[in-house]
């Protein structure tokens, strides 16, 4: 059982840094680990703030949209996105310099080997995304970086096939699983789905039509993603 955080675990806050996972959820989580033979979060957070939010050992993490494992207390990068570590700095650089996002409503977080905008606060978040589209992604494209718009967010990461799918693959390794469940709520879990067998969406304003129609099963809401986890802790 893989599932994302923010959205999933955790209600969609203003800021990140405000987000908590649901102290039900972890109870689960820590439950289903004495269960099933992989138990673990995919998410685009950096791995060491999802082992922060999530910190049941038990529970498998895989960070930064799959460039990112924890293992054995540390972070362990993908090998193949650490050559992209200056272009990533430089272009977090240039959007920082640029002086209409902030009148946009629109900030920056670093992740390391990636970076997001957000624009979720945004009086207009149209223009900000607009603007986003016309005149910082042409110069991402011109710096050899891939990007993705998801839930009012503009992810910037290396170009590098490496993604929430890859990362299910990681943490599934050798073990022999049949069945595979994952909960996801925005695009970047499509990725995720393509490895699962059994596909969760969590329903909300603004999750993609595609994940919903994806999807072998849609839940309103974290509660209702813990609620799951409840019931797959008890029949396990």
């Amino acid at each position: 059982m893989l599932c994302d955080i923010d959205g999933t675990l955790a209600p969609i806050v203003a800021a990140p840094e405000d987000a908590r996972v649901l102290p039900e959820a972890l109870a689960a989580l820590e439950r289903l680990a004495s269960h099933y033979g992989l138990v673990g979060c995919v998410t685009g957070r950096p791995a060491a703030e999802a082992r922060a939010l999530v910190p049941v050992q038990a529970v498998a993490i895989s960070g930064n949209h799959g460039l990112e494992v924890w293992r054995d207390g540390a972070v362990h990068l993908a090998p193949q996105a650490e050559k992209y570590l200056p272009a990533i700095h430089e272009a977090i650089q240039m959007v920082r310099n640029d002086g209409l996002l902030p009148e946009l409503g629109s900030q920056v977080e670093d992740k390391g080997i990636t970076f997001t905008i957000h624009f979720r606060n945004s009086p207009r978040a149209d223009h900000a995304r607009r603007y986003l589209e016309t005149q910082i992604v042409p110069k991402l494209e011109r710096a050899g970086l891939a990007y993705n718009f998801g839930r009012m967010v503009l992810e910037v990461r290396p170009p590098v096939p490496v993604d929430k799918g890859a990362a299910v693959v990681r943490l599934r390794g050798r073990k022999r699983i049949d069945n595979l469940l994952f909960v996801g709520d925005d695009r970047s879990d499509l990725d995720a789905f393509r490895e699962a067998t059994i596909r969760i969406a969590v329903n909300s304003a603004e999750v993609p039509r595609q994940l919903i129609q994806a999807a072998d099963a849609v839940v309103d809401g974290p509660p209702a993603v813990v609620a799951l986890l409840e019931h797959l802790a008890e029949v396990g």
